[in-house]
């Protein structure tokens, strides 16, 4: 009745995943900002966020960075992950989940009249 949450899978082929499959939806979501949002607000964004991050002590190379999420989002992001593990024998961590809902929804919220600027 009640399922078991993902289960990072270890030991199997579904961890060998090549660098560009692991970043393959972030790269999506970036074309997509560039192509929906105004390319100098994401690149400043980019650039601001990534400073923050780099400057710390313990970070050296990634640009990896924390944020607060209900438990609700990360149950929707375990279902997922849970399911793509399964149809493809693939593992396919959190961020790239984030990164592909985020692909699937940037231009509908985007194009919210909350999210949309218009420039006169």
């Amino acid at each position: 009745m009640f399922e078991q949450n993902y289960t990072r899978p270890s030991g199997t082929k579904a961890t060998a995943v090549g660098r560009d499959n692991r970043y393959g939806w972030s790269r999506l979501l970036r074309r997509q900002a560039f192509a929906t949002l105004t390319p100098a607000e994401v690149i400043a964004a980019e650039t601001s966020i990534a400073d923050k991050v780099r400057s710390r002590k313990e970070q050296d190379k990634a640009a990896w960075t924390n944020i607060r999420a209900r438990f609700e989002h990360l149950a929707v992001i375990e279902v997922l992950q849970k399911r793509h593990l399964e149809v493809t024998g693939k593992e396919i961590s959190r961020a790239e989940v984030l990164a592909a809902l985020m692909f699937a929804g940037l231009r509908t919220v985007a194009r919210d009249q909350d999210f949309f600027i218009t420039r006169d």
